[in-house]
């Protein structure tokens, strides 16, 4: 790899590091997620300070160092201000930008989750912010390998688009569990029909059609509980602001 790389990036983390730098974790279009340096960022008079801002979409210029490349250049494309002035939407993309982190290996170019990335940000500061979560969220673990089978019986292969009643849902086992073969165990979730229908839909639907869909309280609870178990079981960790999230609801 060349050690100059001028790419689209963008900011998912900032952590400040001595008085006037801040390392970034930063999702870039050609190079997948990068660690860099921002040197002088904290001081007022920085060149850079604009262009590196959290959650932002940036031209940056990189120089890539063994461990840690260094911001040479930035200039800012979009800051998706109107995430900045609620809090629930800044809460929602900061959990966009934590999947993304928990998902994405360093260094591994790609274009489909930095597309999922950028859209991410852009409808969760302007369109209702549950939906375009949940579409985010199944989408990611579609392109990451970690979607959940749902459609056949994970234990006894039937199609269950030819079965009607209450599933369940077993993360251990990886997807959805017919209500022939349903049992107590404790680990498992109860889900119906509406709610695995639409988790197919969101997979398969444009991220920016997501708010056209409707669905029960009783459905989206299904949807957001299921997603999150698959969620953890797959990366062996919850994600943190999940938790902030929630207490907001």
């Amino acid at each position: 790899m060349e050690k100059l790389l001028k790419t689209e990036a963008i900011v998912l983390r900032a952590k400040n590091y001595n008085e006037a730098d801040q390392i970034l974790t930063l999702f870039t279009h050609k190079a997948g997620k990068i660690a860099a340096i921002v040197k002088g960022v904290k001081k007022p008079k920085s060149r850079l300070r604009g262009g590196v801002q959290v959650f932002s979409h940036t031209n940056l210029v990189l120089y890539l160092g063994a461990n840690l490349a260094t911001v040479t250049g930035a200039e800012t494309i979009n800051t998706f201000s109107l995430l900045r002035e609620d809090l629930t939407r800044m809460s929602y993309a900061a959990y966009l930008a934590e999947l993304i982190d928990s998902f994405t290996p360093p260094g591994e170019k790609d274009e489909e989750i930095f597309r999922l990335a950028l859209m991410g940000l852009y409808l969760l500061s302007i369109e209702e912010p549950w939906l375009v979560a949940r579409a985010l969220e199944t989408k990611i673990l579609m392109q990451t390998g970690y979607q959940p089978q749902m459609e056949s019986c994970v234990e006894c292969g039937k199609d269950l688009t030819k079965i009607k009643g209450t599933y369940q849902f077993a993360p251990m086992l990886g997807g959805i569990i017919c209500p022939y073969c349903n049992n107590k165990d404790g680990t498992r979730i109860e889900i119906g029909g509406e709610a695995l229908g639409m988790i197919k839909r969101l997979q398969d639907i444009e991220l920016t059609k997501v708010n056209r869909l409707r669905i029960s309280l009783q459905g989206k609870q299904e949807i957001e509980e299921l997603l999150e178990q698959q969620i953890t079981h797959s990366l062996g960790k919850k994600i943190k602001s999940k938790d902030f999230l929630d207490n907001l609801a």
